[in-house]
């Protein structure tokens, strides 16, 4: 069963609450008869659209290899920022009643947001490379059934600049990415040499629970070429600018205005080309560095782990507090059982904060079996590669984007890091 959580802006200028219907459930959903904002007084974060490629330009290096794939990704994802951080919730569904949430057949849900940022981005993508091959986590299955739905996300996706103008190319333009069946076996003649891997918001839950309570997400976008990831974004629009700066959730006081250069990064790297952080007004970049790994800096006994909100599913056997404990020693562990040396964070974007010095450890360890979907690792992998880190299996393999949709059945977890004497104890 395919389901949908429905999200509205929130806003005074929104009506009430109506009934959509997804998949055959009835659900509460804010139907967005006028989806574009006022025009604020002063240009905010995600103002630039139509100038982002130009100041990206203007501030990434001009040796950068692969610059004009990067440029278009960039602004592809800075589009899809917009479109998110826009329908965002301050506050998730415990505290408002407007957020209606169902979840997909494997518990995860997913949001108008989603659908919106993958039409975006995909159709981005497929005007300026029309003969590349796409993979996306979305399918339109659920538009199609829901005409009033199609049309809240037809909305959402116009206002991030997406020209395909009616609810047929919106379905189109998302269904680009569904070139796998449930295994992530690729159909017959799509596999080829350019590959362009999407998730349209990783840490959906993170979505959901609002920028007041923590909810980081971001837009996840790769390139793969002969199944190796030559370039990783990662657009993180509530990310704290700052590598030291741990206020995952927003202040009381916080809003979009002033947040402009305290919050919002594009994480940006390329095979042989290094990372780099840019923000999302393109006007400062900046390129990043892991912790130093040779243990002097920081020992590998004080190693901050980066580790997700929902422990369900990355960590279902408590494992990684028990390589905690052998890191860290006595009091590893909190009266509540947490790492205490620890950055707790939704999505892909552990990878940016790891990339750029402000945690050592990542670790994802789901139960036995799982095989992981290449667009939940992909672009994180360039982004700590190219940053000096490491990414393996468990077993210290290299990952394996070469098969589909899908790393294969032989990987068993993922360990990221900064490298040398931490990956080795790892």
């Amino acid at each position: 069963m395919r389901v949908v959580a429905a999200i509205g802006v929130l806003s005074a200028r929104l009506p009430g609450p109506q009934i959509a219907v997804v998949g055959g459930i009835r659900s509460t959903a804010l139907v967005c008869n006028s989806f574009l904002p006022k025009a604020p007084s002063r240009p905010g974060r995600f103002d630039r659209r139509g100038v982002v490629t130009a100041a990206a330009s203007d501030v990434l290096p001009t040796d950068i290899p692969r610059r004009k794939d990067i440029l278009v990704a960039i602004d592809a994802v800075s589009r899809a920022c917009r479109v998110t951080s826009m329908l965002q919730p301050l506050r998730g569904s415990r505290s408002d009643s407007r957020i209606a949430t169902v979840t997909k057949s494997d518990s995860s849900p997913v949001t108008i947001g989603d659908f919106a940022a993958q039409g975006v981005v995909l159709s981005k993508l497929s005007e300026t490379y029309p003969f590349d091959a796409f993979i996306a986590e979305e399918r339109s299955d659920s538009l199609r059934a829901d005409a009033d739905l199609s049309a809240q996300v037809l909305m959402a996706a116009s206002a991030g600049g997406m020209d395909r103008g009616d609810v047929e190319g919106l379905w189109r333009s998302i269904d680009l990415g569904h070139s796998y069946d449930a295994d992530g076996n690729t159909a017959d003649g799509e596999t080829k040499k350019r590959v362009w891997c999407l998730d349209p918001i990783d840490g959906t839950k993170g979505f959901l629970r609002g920028k007041l309570d923590g909810g980081q997400y971001c837009i996840a976008l790769a390139l793969l070429e002969d199944g190796i990831p030559t370039i990783g974004i990662l657009g993180c629009p509530n990310l704290p600018t700052y590598a030291d700066d741990d206020r995952f959730a927003w202040e009381d006081d916080e809003d979009d205005q002033g947040v402009q250069t305290t919050r919002g990064c594009l994480f940006v790297a390329t095979k042989d080309g290094g990372a780099y952080q840019l923000d999302m007004n393109m006007s400062h970049c900046e390129r990043l560095n892991v912790t130093p790994n040779d243990g002097v800096t920081r020992t590998v006994s004080s190693a901050r782990f980066c580790i997700g909100v929902e422990k369900s599913f990355n960590d279902p056997l408590g494992q990684t507090d028990r390589i905690a404990e052998i890191l860290h020693g006595p009091g590893a562990l909190d009266n509540e059982g947490e790492i205490v040396i620890s950055r707790r964070i939704d999505s892909q974007a552990k990878f940016g904060v790891l990339a750029r010095g402000g945690a050592e450890v990542y670790l994802r360890l789901p139960k036995a079996g799982y095989r992981e979907w290449v667009w939940d690792l992909a672009a994180g992998s360039v982004v700590i590669t190219e940053a000096g880190g490491e990414i393996t299996d468990v077993y210290g393999n290299p990952l394996d984007f070469s098969l589909g949709a899908k790393l294969p059945a032989s990987h068993r977890g993922v360990i990221g890091s900064n490298g040398g004497k931490f990956h080795r104890k790892l």
